[in-house]
This record gives structure tokens, sequence and C-alpha cells, in this order.
């Protein structure tokens, strides 16, 4: 069965995004989740929860500050969903 596809996940990050800010935003792909949408460092591990639950991945710790960007972010997710393995 295929997982979702580049658009599906955007669409989702983009939500999880909006969803665990503590401000009213309104998310794109250029904007950096710090400087543009004001996250803090427990909004950013927040959000790193709400992924790994909403599309069945892990994140590696040593990955977290790795994507800035909405974009960025969609990307990382998008690689681990396709190497994901199904979880139990």
């Amino acid at each position: 069965m295929a997982g979702p596809g580049i658009a599906d996940i955007e669409a989702g990050v983009i939500e999880a995004v909006t969803k665990i800010s503590r401000r009213p935003v309104a998310p794109a792909p250029e904007h950096d989740l710090v400087a543009d949408l004001g996250f803090d460092s427990l909004e950013v591990l927040e959000l790193v929860a709400e992924l790994e639950d909403r599309f069945a991945i892990t994140v590696p710790e040593d990955q977290i500050p790795a994507a800035r960007t909405v974009a960025q972010v969609t990307a990382h997710v998008a690689q681990l969903v396709a190497g994901r393995t199904p979880r139990a």
C-alpha cells in the first residue's frame, strides 16, 4: 500500500504547525519555524511529537535542529515516511 504523497505530507505538516503554534499563523513552505513563525524550542519538540504521531514515524533526536523551514520539515518527514517500517 502506498503512503501519503508529498502534497499530503505538506498539508499535514502545515496543519500540525498551525495546531502547535501559540499564535495565529499562516505557514508557507518558505517560512522558518523560529524566525518567521515564532516557534520556541518547546513548540519545536511539540511539533516533532505531533508529526511522529500523525505520520507514524520516529524523528531521530540528532536530526531535529536540521530542518528549519516548513519545506525542510516536509522533505524530512517525506524521507522518513518513505523509509519507515510499519509500527507494531
